[in-house]
C-alpha cells in the first residue's frame, strides 16, 4: 500500500484534531470541556429560539389555495414535527445542566436539527398542493447555515463538518426525489428563464447551493480549528496565571501574566526600595528537638502569620529559606513610602510574634518552646536580655 503524501498526513492530523505539538494537561482539559458544555447549553437555547421561530413562521404563513394541479391530499404534518422537535430540545437541554453530553447524543442533535429543517421544506410542496420541485426554491434552505455555525461553539471541527455533510447529503436526496419522482417528467431545464418562472429544475443552481454549503462548513471548520487553538493557548495562559498567584504576590502574578512582552533574563528597574528579613532564634537547635512533623507545622504557622503581616504593608516577600523571610517593600511596584511602610510593617511583626510567644507560653501548642525573635531593619537591635548587639543591615 501506498504511503500518503505530506497533505494526506496533514488533513489526517487535522482532522483527528492531532496538530497541535503536545498534548494539554489534564486540568487544561478539563477547563475546555467545561467551556464546550457551556456551549450546548447555548446551542439548546438558540434550538428553543429557532423552533419557536418556525413554528411563528408556519403560523403566519397563508393557507394553501383552494385548487390543486395535482392529486394531492392536504397534508399538515409541520406542527407534529415541530412539537417532537421542541421536547427532544427541552430534553437535551435539560441532560446539558446535569451531565456531559455524550458524543452520540450530540451528533443525533445534528441529525435531528437538519432533518426538521429539510423535511419542513419537503413538506411545502404538499401545503400548496404543488409538484416537488417547488419546494428547491424555498428561501426556507439559508437556515441550513445556522444549524452549521451552531456547531462552531462547540469549538470541535468535526461536528461542523458532520452538520455540512448531513445538510449536503439531505438536500441531495431531496433533489434526487425532485428529478426521479416521475420518471416520464423529470422537469429538467437549462433555461435559466425558465427555472425561475416554471416549477423546472435547474441542476447547476443545485449544484451552486452544495457548493456553497461545502465552502461555508469548511470556512468554518478552518476557523474553529484556529480558534481552538487560541482557546487552548488563553485557557491554558490563565490556568497559569492562577497557578502563579498561589506561589507570588499578586502583584507580580499580574505583572508577569499582563506583561506586552516576554520576560528576558537580566531585564531590571532601578527604583527606591525597602529590605526586611525575618528568622526564628534559635531555630537550629530548635528544629533538632523537633520531629518533622511538628517542624513543618512549626513553619507553616509561622510564616503564614508573619507573611500576612508583610502583605497588609504593601510588602511582598522574595523568598523563604528555612526559618527566613525576605521581604520587599517598593521593589516590584514602586511606592514613595516604602520605608515607612517597612517600619510599620516590622511593628506590627514584632506584634505579632508577641502574641504568638504568648500563644505557646499558655500551652496552645504541642511543644512549649519559647521562640526568640531576631529583627532585621535598618539601624543596630539589641537583645533584652544580654544587651549585645543582635545585627545590623
Amino acid at each position: 500500500m501506498a504511503e500518503p503524501g505530506v497533505m494526506g498526513l496533514f488533513l489526517v492530523r487535522f482532522f483527528r484534531g492531532a496538530t497541535r505539538p503536545a498534548p494539554l494537561p489534564a486540568r487544561i482539559e478539563a477547563a475546555v470541556r467545561a467551556q464546550q458544555d457551556a456551549s450546548e447549553r447555548i446551542i439548546g437555547c438558540v434550538q428553543l429560539a429557532v423552533v419557536a421561530m418556525f413554528g411563528l413562521l408556519y403560523a403566519a404563513s397563508p393557507n394553501p389555495i383552494p385548487h390543486t394541479i395535482l392529486p394531492m391530499p392536504h397534508v399538515e404534518p409541520v406542527p407534529w414535527v415541530l412539537a417532537a422537535y421542541f421536547a427532544f430540545t427541552l430534553t437535551r437541554l435539560w441532560l446539558s445542566f446535569v451531565r456531559r453530553l455524550p458524543g452520540w447524543l450530540v451528533a443525533l442533535s445534528v441529525v435531528i436539527d437538519m432533518a426538521l429543517l429539510l423535511g419542513t421544506i419537503w413538506t411545502f410542496h404538499l401545503k400548496y398542493n404543488q409538484p416537488p420541485s417547488f419546494y428547491l426554491k424555498a428561501p426556507t434552505l439559508l437556515y441550513v447555515f445556522i444549524f452549521i455555525a451552531l456547531r462552531t461553539l462547540r469549538f470541535e471541527i468535526r461536528y461542523i463538518l458532520f452538520a455540512g455533510a448531513t445538510a449536503i447529503a439531505g438536500w441531495s436526496i431531496l433533489v434526487a426525489y425532485v428529478v426521479f419522482a416521475d420518471p416520464t417528467d423529470p422537469m429538467i431545464t437549462r433555461d435559466y428563464a425558465e427555472y425561475l418562472t416554471s416549477n423546472s429544475v435547474l441542476l447547476g443552481a443545485e449544484f451552486d447551493k452544495l457548493i456553497s454549503i461545502a465552502v461555508v462548513t469548511a470556512l468554518l471548520a478552518l476557523a474553529v480549528h484556529r480558534a481552538r487553538e487560541m482557546l487552548e493557548t488563553s485557557v491554558a495562559e490563565g490556568a497559569a496565571a492562577r497557578s502563579l498567584a498561589r506561589y507570588f504576590p499578586s502583584a507580580v502574578a499580574r505583572q508577569i501574566a499582563g506583561a506586552e512582552t516576554d520576560l528576558v533574563a537580566g531585564q531590571c528597574v532601578a527604583r527606591n526600595a525597602a529590605i526586611v528579613t525575618i528568622d526564628i532564634r534559635g531555630f537550629t537547635p530548635l528544629s533538632r528537638s523537633l520531629t518533622p512533623e511538628d517542624l513543618i507545622a512549626l513553619l507553616t504557622e509561622y510564616q503564614g502569620r508573619m507573611v500576612r503581616v508583610i502583605r497588609r504593608h504593601g510588602g511582598v516577600v522574595d523568598k523563604f529559606q528555612g526559618d527566613g523571610i525576605l521581604a520587599t517593600f517598593g521593589a516590584v511596584e514602586e511606592s514613595d513610602t516604602c520605608a515607612a511602610d517597612a517600619l510599620r510593617a516590622l511593628e506590627d511583626v514584632i506584634a505579632e510574634a508577641d502574641a504568638w510567644n504568648a500563644e505557646r507560653r499558655r500551652g496552645r501548642r504541642r511543644h512549649r518552646r519559647r521562640c526568640h525573635w531576631r529583627r532585621r531593619a535598618p539601624g543596630i537591635h539589641r537583645d533584652q536580655r544580654s544587651r549585645e548587639p543582635l545585627c545590623q543591615a
